[in-house]
């Protein structure tokens, strides 16, 4: 919320309009710069004396300042010194604090008009429900004062003020520690709210929050920096159960070969819808994802269709989000730096035909393997095998050597070569044999599932 920045004053020197002047321009390059195009600050400077007993001094109001604002902020503040107390010129600084708050969006020409006002701050008022309701924790920002005394509220003493302004009598009760004010409109009005003290009482800037109904509005210097409110929650209702199998979702995955440096390349896609399969093969990686998602958008309609990978956020995920942009608005979907979906946009020619893909994570639901979720589940057909330290795929010859196969027995691989006979083997042909299957079996599973 409220952050500070503080800049340290070497040599003990006193305060002027030149020394001002570079901290502001310091603080616009560390803070400002990085956010200028799309947020605003509100702004406050304030300085430390050396002597300690002289605590620190604000030199102006909390203001809302641009980027583009610097020269106007100069001006306040130059001015201001100007018109405050000698105590600034003959005594030392340890140093200069920006205390700030972050704010979505440029502010307007109303509010930064506010840097031309060299006046000392007036009493505020916010409006609550049609009404103007003072912006302080002093009383006599609220009126005239016609009863000031001390009372006993349920063994509690409290500092009792009775206010009149115009039509309205407020009835004001501080705490002991002057933390808490209770505020009442005493009449037909039936409001009254708490304020609290989140300073010190002796600083020279009043931050308060005030409870009023269901919402709590915070203040610093009068201005509103934060408001809350308490809205009222639906009940939980009983969910009727969906007796409806959904099966309108695809499976995909995107088989790697790894190089000597043991960086991963993609060189197959697949994907499967419950009856028809995708392949896209290639080592340029342009047009193997190209090919895919032209593919893919060919074979859908128009509408959300959700795309289910194994262990897309922590492999798969990373390819696609290099190679989606090309096709329309990409949404990634981050949790604590992990990806958990991918959105894509697809606009056509007009909103009849617009395509929404999401990739998300079958893993993130069923967190095991793809093989012990073909057991457990027991799938028709269960995942299949492949020489995957095997990186030549244009190889054709005979069946690769139990050298090439990572996770696997001697006796599997025994079992597996017998199955496959004296027949020429091909990279391509089964990459994507072993790519389909891996497709079918995972939606296989998600059918399950569901």
């Amino acid at each position: 919320m409220i952050k500070l920045k503080t800049y340290s004053i070497n040599n003990n020197l006193t305060l002027t309009s030149e020394i001002l002047v570079n901290y502001i321009n310091q603080f616009w390059i560390d803070i400002f710069n990085n956010i200028k195009d799309t947020k605003h600050l509100m702004l406050m400077c304030k300085v430390q004396f050396t002597d300690e007993s002289q605590g620190y001094r604000t030199l102006g109001h909390l203001r809302k300042v641009n980027f583009e604002d610097k020269e106007l902020f100069i001006d306040y503040l130059s001015q201001r010194l100007g018109i405050l107390n000698d105590s600034y010129m003959v005594h030392s600084i340890s140093n200069i604090t920006f205390s700030y708050i972050i704010k979505d969006g440029k502010c307007n020409e109303s509010n930064r008009a506010l840097l031309q006002d060299m006046s000392e701050k007036v009493s505020t008022t916010h409006n609550f429900n049609n009404m103007n309701l003072p912006v302080s924790m002093n009383p006599s920002d609220y009126g005239t004062i016609l009863v000031n005394n001390y009372v006993q509220v349920d063994g509690e003493t409290l500092h009792r003020f009775i206010v009149s302004n115009g039509s309205r009598t407020y009835r004001i009760d501080i705490s002991e520690d002057k933390t808490v004010n209770h505020v009442t409109i005493l009449g037909s009005i039936d409001l009254s709210w708490v304020d609290t003290r989140v300073n010190e009482s002796n600083s020279d800037l009043e931050i308060f929050k005030r409870e009023i109904k269901k919402s709590t509005i915070y203040f610093i210097d009068g201005e509103v920096v934060l408001r809350k409110q308490m809205l009222n929650a639906k009940p939980i209702s009983k969910l009727s159960q969906d007796k409806k199998l959904v099966s309108d979702f695809i499976t995909m995955d995107i088989e790697t070969i790894k190089d000597a440096n043991g960086k991963f390349t993609p060189y197959l896609i697949c994907a499967y819808n419950g009856s028809d399969y995708i392949t896209s093969f290639s080592k340029n990686q342009k047009d193997l994802f190209a090919n895919f998602f032209k593919q893919l958008l060919s074979s859908i309609n128009p509408g959300i269709t959700y795309v289910y990978a194994h262990n897309l956020s922590g492999f798969d995920g990373i390819f696609l989000l290099r190679h989606l942009l090309a096709f329309g608005k990409v949404e990634p979907l981050l949790f604590n730096g992990k990806l958990m979906s991918i959105k894509v946009k697809v606009l056509g020619s007009n909103k009849l035909e617009n395509k929404t893909i999401i990739f998300k994570d079958s893993y993130l639901l069923l967190r095991f393997s793809l093989r012990n979720l073909c057991e457990a589940f027991s799938v028709s057909v269960s995942k299949g095998y492949f020489p995957f330290d095997l990186s030549n795929i244009n190889y054709t010859g005979v069946f690769p050597q139990f050298e090439y196969w990572t996770g696997i027995s001697q006796a599997t691989y025994d079992s597996i070569k017998g199955v496959f006979g004296k027949r020429m083997w091909s990279f391509k042909d089964e990459a994507i044999k072993y790519c389909k299957l891996d497709c079918k079996s995972l939606h296989d599973v998600l059918t399950t599932f569901n």
